[in-house]
């Protein structure tokens, strides 16, 4: 579990760091060991196939998706997609970054 955390934490972008980190902080020591098992699928991933999950420029792999049908659960790896949508780490607020950018004389 450790391990788990550690790699998600030192992926080498700063934003899958963050995302993929903080989630398996919160998360990694309460999983089951299929989900340790599918957690650790996704960490084997390229960080930017990981990165373009999390910010859902990728669908979840074929392979890490949920049964199909209307009353499916959700795997884990759309559950950590879900939690990057609502995560303040995943949200840019633009007005905030053209105020900080005008400010700055960046933009």
């Amino acid at each position: 579990k450790k391990r788990l955390v550690y790699r998600s934490k030192q992926r080498g972008w700063l934003e899958v760091d963050l995302l993929l980190g903080t989630w398996a902080s919160e998360n990694v020591p309460s999983l089951t060991v299929d989900e340790l098992d599918e957690f650790e699928r996704f960490v084997n991933m390229e960080t930017i196939d990981i990165y373009n999950v999390l910010t859902l420029r990728a669908d979840v792999p074929e392979e890490m998706r949920g049964e199909e049908g209307s009353g499916r659960e959700k795997s884990l790896v759309e559950r950590i997609q879900d939690w990057a949508k609502e995560s303040p780490l995943g949200k840019a607020d633009q007005e905030r970054y053209v105020e900080v950018k005008t400010k700055n004389n960046l933009i």
